[in-house]
């Protein structure tokens, strides 16, 4: 099978570097406190969003420098470095890779510097789907890898344009790449933020003392008491200089596709996108779901953390308790996002404990807001059941996730996805329990508050946005100016 971007459901095509990463940049702080400070606790606020490197970039003078690592936000900057780093402009980014792509040198962002010592940085989120063959290209043209990420392929694109301008750099990088990008650039004069044609990836500005702020969610303004502008609009370029912002519109896909995951599992539940609070969305998709769940229920159970606001809802619809009768621990990461399934079944029974006395002889509603290789699932309907539970009824807020990703979610080949087997009985008995139910497509337009010719459903639908929407790329906009920020 291809989809729209000419990839081949295949195995072998899925074995190619994807990023689900977080952006926060600062641009012309003055105070009080450092940008980098700002830029460490955006980053912070954005950890949900990857957790095995991050990286500053930031200027100097006319240079630009780079400090990045392996692990957390707090293990990579501490008080010294963030106090060494006196720059009013900052870019930061959190990452996370699939197996085998986890190196220092693909943590972002990522520079390219030239022999008269001018450089850009680019932190980008996302997945470019004719990687293989941009990247067979600029080899075929003596261009020297130092990294695995597709995220080299958009950079160089922008360093071969950058002496034209930064946005005539990314009119032209937007007019050859293809796929899911949310992204921001900086040189020495400015820092550029921009997204794909389809708007796949969240990307928001903020305001702060007089200062702009580009983030992935608007969860990280909040955090450093920024105020929301707006979101960028797919196919915008958005430039913030000494001046202000300036705006140009270089195009739209026939439809926008943005990425239904993030309303279900990826965004934290505080954010905003396209104004829909996401929280409200997740409980909303729980109460829906209510109606197709015709097991006796005792008590509605979250899987903590990500069920715990379609829980809620369910609760609430079905007038039953909400317990808290899974303890999770605290210190423990997202076991999506773990690249090996053995780190991910121990971190599970590391990261879950039941309470006996709540679940035990009880026919409990385990709510998750989405179930894709079904280790978490599992592995906590076991100890439930070890715990004493009579029955365990798996709800999950989503439909079943049949298709892999290729904008960027971690789901490599086709063959993990447990909800491949479409007998809801046969597959909760593989998952220890005595049913499964999930929501419909329908239940999640509904609760996002957008027509579903708005977003990408891939995953869910098997309809991937189609390349020839994205063939107006390049194509000039209007340029505005935009100082909104007091």
């Amino acid at each position: 099978m291809k989809n729209g971007f000419g990839i081949e459901g295949k195995k072998e095509a899925f074995h190619k570097p994807r990023d689900k990463c977080g952006i926060f940049a600062v641009i012309n702080y003055q105070g009080p406190g450092k940008a980098a400070l700002l830029t460490y606790l955006g980053l912070i606020a954005l950890q949900h969003r990857g957790q095995e490197s991050a990286g500053m970039a930031f200027k100097i003078g006319a240079r630009i420098e780079l400090i990045k690592g392996m692990g957390p936000v707090e293990r990579v900057f501490n008080r010294e470095i963030l106090e060494s780093i006196a720059s009013p402009s900052v870019l930061g980014h959190v990452r996370y890779s699939t197996t085998g792509s986890s190196y220092p040198t693909n943590a972002q962002p990522l520079v390219a510097r030239s022999v008269d010592r001018s450089a850009i940085a680019l932190a980008h989120n996302g997945n470019l789907t004719n990687y293989e063959v941009l990247h067979r290209e600029l080899l075929h043209n003596g261009h020297i890898f130092h990294t695995t990420s597709d995220t080299e392929i958009l950079l160089g694109l922008l360093f071969r344009f950058r002496h034209e301008g930064a946005v005539r750099a990314v009119k032209k990088a937007m007019h050859t790449v293809e796929g899911a990008y949310a992204a921001v650039l900086m040189d020495d004069k400015q820092v550029t933020a921009f997204r794909d044609p389809h708007g796949f990836r969240p990307l928001v500005i903020g305001c702060l003392n007089g200062a702009h702020i580009f983030a992935s969610e608007t969860a990280a303004l909040d955090t450093i008491g920024a105020s929301f502008i707006r979101e960028i609009d797919p196919g915008e370029i958005v430039t913030a200089g000494p001046e202000g912002l300036s705006s140009i519109k270089i195009s739209s896909a026939t439809r926008s596709s943005f990425c239904a995951f993030e309303y279900v599992y990826f965004a934290r539940p505080d954010s905003v996108i396209n104004g829909t609070n996401v929280h409200e969305a997740r409980k909303t998709v729980g109460a829906l779901l209510a109606a197709r769940v015709s097991a006796d229920l005792d008590m509605v159970i979250p899987s903590p953390d990500s069920g715990v606001s379609a829980a809620m809802g369910l609760a609430e619809a079905l007038n039953l308790p909400l317990e808290w009768a899974v303890h999770r621990n605290p210190y423990l990461g997202r076991t999506f996002i773990r690249p090996t399934r053995e780190e991910r079944e121990m971190a599970v029974r590391l990261k879950f404990n039941p309470i006996g006395n709540l679940v035990r002889g009880k026919k409990v509603a385990v709510v998750d807001d989405s179930i894709v290789r079904g280790t978490t699932s599992r592995i906590l309907t076991s100890l439930l059941m070890a715990a004493g539970a009579e029955e365990i009824h798996i709800c999950i807020a989503s439909p079943p996730y049949i298709n892999p990703c290729y904008y960027g979610i971690d789901i490599p080949i086709a063959e993990e996805l447990i909800t491949l087997d479409s007998d809801n009985d046969r597959l909760a008995k593989s998952l220890g329990a005595n049913s499964i139910t999930f929501s419909a497509p329908e239940d999640l337009y509904r609760a996002i508050g957008l027509e579903k010719t708005a977003l990408c459903t891939a995953c869910f639908t098997g309809v991937y946005p189609e390349s020839s929407s994205e063939s107006e790329a390049g194509k000039s906009g209007t340029l505005k100016s935009d100082n909104s920020c007091p």
